[in-house]
């Protein structure tokens, strides 16, 4: 009889698969699910019915507090780095709606996808993109500041490339086999944005945080875009927007330039707040602190404001710690008025860019970041990189 051993196998593969789920989530397991298991898994089988396992964040984990609900909110979680989608939910300003109620067609699957096409967009010289014109609606969405999906495409220096060559030659140092090339933070994000106004044209502020970020745009029937500008960001862009439709862009080193720092009121269960509860932040410490932060965000409101007639953080949708999509615009009344979701491959892309960009086409022959790097550390080592092995340095 060897049921013991099997059934301790059995354990041992559902243990780590739960493992995997708890650690990765559930996009873990796209390459071998269909997107109905990948997006069940998400959402533990939509807004009823069912115990959740939803993405959070924070110091709320997995399983933790992600019952489904048909309220969207209860799906917001509070954590202590910031909100987080722990369901189908996508951001609008003030708070959430279900996914499925402003854009029709939502997939999962765009980890690696490449554009069609794409176009270099350049940075604005001045501190002012063209302000919104008469008659248009201006609508504000952010991206997540973290989990977002990486597409195909990468962009970097040669100062990534310097570090990746030491990375890697000192791992080869240590290591019999040769070494995986990491190219973390290299690759674009991607953050999804419905567009639901159809009564206006849209002028579309599209804000990113920190890293590389591209807003894929989805238009509701009817639906216009008059302008898009681009704030924030080390490299940033859009795709699906058509090539007639102006796009500008103010990255992070251009807004510090022009003495502008996005920041927003914290949420109730950041760090900050549990840290005063405490007793940690306290005194002349915590009145520094309380002052600098709301001096901050309303240098940032004002800035906004001047630059487009709005306040920041009563238009933002979005800007989460956590959550995929984000919609400006109101709610569809009917499931025919939702923005219709597009993929980014075959589409058009527009980016600004470092100094090298990779597209990871399937089957192509892609010159890539680790392809590079290994060139590179092989041309230090005089063509052979065993001699890594004897200490040569860069």
């Amino acid at each position: 009889m060897v049921r013991g051993p099997v059934s301790l196998v059995i354990v041992g593969i559902a243990t780590l698969a739960m493992f995997a789920l708890v650690i990765g989530g559930p996009r873990t397991f796209e390459s071998i699910l269909p997107e109905s298991a990948i997006i069940w898994l998400e959402t533990m089988g939509g807004r009823s019915g069912a115990g959740g396992i939803m993405a959070t964040g924070g110091d709320v984990g997995w399983m933790q507090g992600a019952t489904a609900s048909d309220t969207p909110g209860d799906l917001l979680a509070d954590t202590s780095d910031g909100w987080a989608a722990q369901g189908p939910i996508a951001a609008v300003p003030g708070g959430a709606v279900f996914i499925d109620q402003v854009l029709a067609g939502y997939s999962v699957r765009v980890r690696g996808q490449v554009p069609a096409q794409t176009t270099a967009l350049v940075p604005l010289q001045g501190c002012a993109p063209t302000p919104p014109g008469a008659g248009v609606a201006v609508l504000h969405a952010g991206a997540a500041s973290s989990d977002r999906v990486p597409l195909g495409v990468s962009t970097y220096g040669d100062a990534d490339l310097a570090r990746g060559v030491q990375a890697f030659a000192r791992a080869y140092r240590r290591t019999v086999a040769p070494p995986r090339i990491g190219a973390e933070g290299l690759a674009f994000g991607v953050q999804d944005v419905a567009v639901t106004e159809t009564e206006k044209p849209v002028y579309l502020v599209l804000e990113a945080p920190a890293g590389k970020v591209i807003f894929n745009i989805h238009l509701a029937p009817g639906a216009r875009l008059d302008r898009v500008v681009l704030i924030g960001g080390e490299q940033v862009g859009v795709a699906n927007v058509a090539p007639d439709v102006p796009v500008e862009v103010m990255r992070q080193a251009e807004l510090a330039a022009c003495g502008m720092q996005p920041f927003y009121p914290l949420n109730p269960n950041h760090l900050f707040y549990q840290s005063v509860e405490m007793g940690v932040i306290q005194g002349e410490e915590l009145a520094q602190k309380q002052t600098g932060f709301q001096l901050a965000a309303a240098n940032w409101d004002a800035a906004f404001r001047a630059l487009f007639g709005v306040g920041a953080a009563e238009t933002l949708a979005g800007g989460w710690l956590r959550g995929s999509v984000s919609a400006v615009g109101p709610v569809p009344a009917t499931a025919q008025g939702r923005a219709v979701w597009q993929p980014v491959s075959g589409g058009l892309m527009r980016l600004t860019l470092d100094q090298y960009v990779d597209l990871a086409v399937p089957g192509g022959e892609n010159i890539d970041f680790a392809a590079r790097v290994r060139a590179i550390a092989t041309a230090f080592a005089g063509g052979d990189l065993a001699s890594l092995k004897a200490g040569v340095q860069f």
